[in-house]
Order: structure tokens, then sequence, then C-alpha cells
């Protein structure tokens, strides 16, 4: 215990402007650069994660593709490997002239047709010992030169078997030096052995090749490895050079170091396709720069992170002490007898209530010792007042029921004497103030409310003598569903006042209440109305009434309707309908829809605050 008093007495004794630092530094600075540090190293992760995955698709993706290629290249070496016509045609011996009919008719179409369907093979060519055909289109005689070429030696290497070969030619025209070729070679011995050697090759489009490996350029620079570990094709045209006896491949280990990171792979496993491999080396320079921009971003948030903090931490220090010296100031003279009030702009946090009380004692002390009698008498004015409040209220309690008990004496006396003509009224007026002064309950069933109204037009019936009638129309279906209290009184006592009352002759009030279902309404709501054939409503008239409903205008027989809308309003929100229709000298409808199932609020609570 004592060892903790001895820290706080220490801490104690530091300035507040160094606790400020010592606690920006520690609580602020610190956690944002060791959060930004393991965020960076962990972003820096994910980055180098998502680029090798991003490595891994370029890689399957281009791999799949030269495959796709190549077996396309197979497919077409096995249709025509089984064409016994290209056999027999191939085996005839011509006579002069006699071979273009024959290639014209029959073999261009039969060795050309999958150039035009396979787009990733640029050429197709038999060889042919027959020394009868004419050389030219797909079909070409086997000369020394041609026994000479690498590829037709590769082919007897393998036995005529199916083999993928690459090999470099000089080029004779066009543009470059050289002409690659990737080629499928095989012998053509699925029939008969004939007299004469049969050897296909399939160029499969270097080109479009170069392109699928440089598509992959923004991840990987791409090499295809043949079996004899030489690079036949590349996305960078470094694989090949100028030897000494014409153009070659270069050889991979020359390439490549053992220790750099490679994705290598075999193509395939088929025969034809044994040992070659699709290399694929990173490109390091755009993980290295999407690092960086991670790098970057995290280095730009803690500066401004830090910046931000530093400023705040400034902004509040210097508040801080500037109000804590003129607080100080304030205290010391305090002692002295100089009991000023600080005047600044105190604010409301610790501080501020610290120097908002001290001006309230200094205030306190001033008024105690320069007005404490003169407070003395306010305080009892103040008091007389209040009890004065009270009892008016209380009086004011006491007139409505006051004049409730006196009607019932003289519906007592009535009775008593035989006034049979005023008895049923003085019931009906006595009820209805009872009901008025047991406002408990804000919202009240229909049958509540119609209950209410039948007791009021009885005595407006009483008022008019025989001048109206009135019905009211409510199926039992409508009767238990709950509606604001008094919601309806006011539109009847409207009827009366403004629309049978100027009338000469008799007139009618009508109130129903009814099941409604409008267009675009997807619940039945209840709409209640109440009509009168009194003097009718001037249309000028009704669209003032209309306009002023928002308002706090009150024109002379719109108050009941203002009251009414204005209730609906606080209930149902925008969720109701209020019309008012007229015809002069005809009568008036005022009706109102409003829903059936809504969790309507009790605002009796309010009422009675």
């Amino acid at each position: 215990m004592k060892f903790r008093l001895r820290i706080f007495s220490k801490i104690d004794d530091i300035p507040i402007n160094t606790k400020f630092i010592l606690v920006s530094f520690l609580c602020v600075i610190l956690p944002i650069l060791t959060v930004n540090l393991i965020f960076l190293n962990n972003l820096s992760r994910t980055v180098r994660e998502r680029e090798e995955e991003n490595f891994k698709i370029s890689y399957e993706r281009a791999k799949t593709d030269i495959v796709n290629a190549i077996r396309e290249s197979v497919a077409v070496s096995h249709s025509i490997y089984t064409d016994a016509d290209i056999y027999r045609e191939l085996d005839r011996y011509y006579k002069k002239g006699e071979y273009y009919g024959v290639f014209i008719s029959s073999l261009r179409e039969r060795a050309g047709r999958y150039l035009a369907i396979y787009k990733n093979i640029s050429n197709i060519t038999i060889y042919t010992s027959n020394r009868t055909i004419d050389s030219g289109g797909h079909f070409i005689v086997i000369d020394d030169e041609i026994r000479e070429s690498p590829w037709y030696k590769k082919n007897r290497e393998v036995d005529g078997k199916p083999v993928l070969y690459a090999f470099v030619e000089p080029r004779e025209y066009g543009g470059g030096k050289y002409k690659e070729f990737l080629s499928l070679i095989r012998t053509m011995d699925g029939f008969q052995r004939g007299m004469h050697d049969r050897v296909l090759r399939i160029d499969i489009d270097t080109i479009w090749i170069r392109n699928t490996l440089k598509r992959e350029e923004d991840y990987l620079n791409l090499y295809i490895v043949d079996n004899e570990r030489r690079v036949v094709l590349s996305s960078n045209d470094e694989h090949i050079y100028e030897g000494g006896s014409g153009y070659r491949f270069v050889n991979f280990d020359d390439l490549f170091q053992d220790d750099e990171l490679l994705l290598d792979y075999n193509l395939g496993e088929a025969s034809y396709m044994k040992g070659w491999r699709l290399v694929g080396v990173p490109n390091e320079e755009k993980v290295y720069m999407a690092m960086k921009q991670s790098r970057n971003f995290i280095l730009l948030l803690a500066f401004i992170s830090i910046f931000i903090s530093g400023i705040l931490v400034y902004i509040i220090l210097s508040s801080y002490n500037y109000r804590i010296k003129r607080l100080s100031s304030h205290m010391s003279k305090f002692g002295e007898g100089q009991m000023d009030i600080i005047s600044l702009n105190e604010g409301k946090d610790e501080i501020g209530q610290l120097i908002n009380n001290f001006n309230k004692m200094a205030k306190r002390i001033n008024n105690l010792i320069n007005d404490v009698y003169k407070l003395e008498i306010q305080k009892r004015d103040l008091e007389l007042e209040r009890v004065q409040a009270e009892i008016n209220f209380l009086q004011s309690q006491m007139n409505p029921h006051f004049l409730f008990n006196t009607l019932n004496a003289i519906l007592i006396v009535s009775k008593r004497n035989g006034y049979t003509e005023i008895i049923d009224v003085i019931g009906y007026l006595s009820k209805t103030l009872r009901r008025l002064l047991s406002w408990k309950d804000d919202l009240v069933t229909v049958d509540e409310e119609i209950s209410f109204i039948e007791m009021y037009l009885e005595i407006e019936k009483f008022r008019f003598v025989e001048k109206f009638k009135y019905e009211i129309l409510a199926n039992d279906d409508v009767k238990n569903y709950k509606i604001p209290k008094m919601s309806i009184q006011p539109l009847v006592e409207n009827a009366c006042k403004h629309g049978i009352q100027p009338k000469k002759d008799h007139g009618s009030i009508t109130v129903e209440v009814k099941l409604y279902k409008g267009e675009g309404d997807f619940e039945k709501k209840l709409k209640i109305s109440v009509k009168d054939s009194g003097v009718g409503i001037p249309e000028e008239k009704i669209r003032e009434i209309l306009e002023n409903l928002e308002e706090d205008i009150y024109t002379i027989g719109s108050i009941g309707i203002k009251n009414v809308y204005r209730r609906l309003k606080l209930y149902y929100g925008e969720d109701f309908k209020f019309f008012i229709q007229s015809t002069k000298g005809k009568g008036t409808d005022v009706s109102f829809i409003i829903p059936l199932e809504s969790k309507l609020p009790d605002l009796s609570n309010e009422k009675d605050m």
C-alpha cells in the first residue's frame, strides 16, 4: 500500500504537460506504430500469398491452352492416320498430269479441311516417297534435304510413333531471320505398308502459342522446355541464338540457376509429350510493386494518424494549460479576498465544470455577503406564489365536479316533481359530463363512441325540438375496433351547429361506421362519416379549411374539424385519409379512413401530464 502511494505521489509531482506527452506517446503513438507494423506485416504476407495464387492461376491457364492445342493436333493426326483414302491415293502410280486432278478432287480437301476448324494449327503436310506425285499444297515428295532435316531424323529415332518436336529453320523469304516450328510428327503406317514412305507433320501455330505465353507476362515469364532440356518457346524471345551451324535453342540449364523460384511442371503424361515441361518465372517486380503500394499506404496511414493525434494532443494540452493557469491565478487571489469571476468560455469538460463551480461559489459568496436579506424576501414571495398556484389548480378541478353534482341534484328534483320532459335530457347531459371527466383511456371502442354520440344527439334533438332527426349506422363487425376518443363528436357538433341550425326547415344527420377497402389497399380499413342535410359549405370555404388543417389558423366552422384532423394525425401519422364533400343547400359529408390493426399509442398519460 505504501509502495502504491509512493508511486502515485511521484506521478502527482510530474507536470501535466509531461504527463500528456508521456500518455500520448505510450497510449497513442506507440500503439499506432505497433498496430501499423503488425498490419503491414500481415498485409505483406497476404499480398504475397495473393500474388502467388495469381501466379498459379496464370500458369494453369497457359498450360491448359497449350496442352489443348497439342491434343487437338494429336486428334487431327489420328483422323488423317486412319483415313484409308489418303493411303490409297498416295500409293498410286500417276501418269504425267494425272495427279493434279486427284489432288484437286480429293487430297487437297482431305488434308486441308482441318485448318479451317482448328485455328491453333498453322499447317498440315504429308511427306511421301512416291515420286509420281507433284510436290505442292499439303503433299511433298521426300528428297535428300528432307531426309537430312532434324525433324525427319527424329521421326526415325522413335520408329515413326507420334512425337512432339521443335526445330528452327532459316527464313528464306518474309520478315525475320529464322522461323521456329513446333510440330507433331508421325509415320503413316496405319494400313498396308506399301512401297512408299509416308510421314505426317502437323505444325502448331507458334505465333498463337507465343501470344498465349505473352498474355501471362503480367504475372509470369513462361518457357516451354522439351525433353532435351531445350527452351523451344518463350514469352520474351530469349530462347534462340545463332550458332556456328545456324540457329539453335538455348539450353534450360544455361538460362536458369538452380536457386531461382520457378513453377516447373510436366505438360502431360502422354508418350508424345513425355519430358516436355512448362516453366514459369514469377514476375517479382509485380509482387514488389504490390507490396510497396501496401507499405506506402500503411506508412501514410500511420503518419496521418500520428500527425492528427499530435495536433489533437497539442490542442487539448493548450486548452487544459490555459484554463488551469487562469483557475490557479484566481484561486490565489481568492485567498486574498478578491472574489472575481473567471471570464472565459470554460467549456463542458471536468476543468470547465471546475471553473463553472468556482464561478458559482464566488457568486454565492458575494450574494450571501451583499444580498442575504433580499434573498430571504424573494424566497417568501416565491413560496406564496407556489401555494396560490396550487389553490387555483384545486379550484379548477372542483368546478366540473360541482357542475356534475348540481345536474344530478336537478335530475332528482325533476323525477320527484314529474318533470318528465327534461329528465332524459338531464340524464344524457350528466352521463356526457361524467364521460368527459373520466378521461382515463385515450382509445375507446366504436360501440362506446357511438353510445356517447347517441346521448349527444338526443340532447341536440331536445334543443331543436322536432327540427331534425338522426340515424346511426354501424354493424356489429365494427363495434369492437378501437378508435381515438372524441374523434366523431366534434364532427357531429359541427354538423348540428353549422349545418342544421342555420337551416329553416327540417334536417337530418347520419353517422356511419363501416369496413372499407379502396383501390390499392391490401387490407380493409375503417371508414367513419358524418353526413348532414344542412346548408352546406361553399367550395372556397372547403378549400380554405383543407389548406389550414396543418396550420395554427382557426376559422369559423373549422375548429372541430381541425381538432379531429390533428388527433388522427397524432395517432396514425400519414396512414389515414380525411375528406370533406359539400353541396350548397344540400348538406355536407365529412369522413375519414383509418387502419384497423395498427398498434395505436395510448396518449392518456400524456393528457394527464
